[in-house]
């Protein structure tokens, strides 16, 4: 499956400041995060399933990217316990 991490500065807007695929889910979460810390308030991943493009994760820092049970507003919990990535 292929994965898009899209950086978006305005949330209502929606103007994407960064783009770019991924083969890998953990590489995108990788991006989504740094673009996070790099000061990018809103990022989101998207799958592509069947030739489409669908919303996996919607992350924000202030709204918090790590939580017990996985939803998409949240890091995926392997992936917090692989990168040892406490908030």
């Amino acid at each position: 499956m292929d994965y898009k991490v899209c950086g978006i500065d305005d949330p209502y807007n929606r103007d994407v400041k960064f783009e770019k695929e991924y083969e890998d889910w953990t590489s995108a979460q990788d991006k989504a995060v740094q673009l996070l810390e790099d000061d990018v308030e809103w990022v989101q991943i998207l799958i592509n399933k069947e030739g489409s493009w669908g919303l996996l994760q919607e992350l924000n820092l202030e709204r918090g990217i790590v939580g017990k049970h996985f939803n998409t507003h949240i890091l995926a919990p392997y992936y917090v316990r692989l990168r040892n990535y406490e908030r």
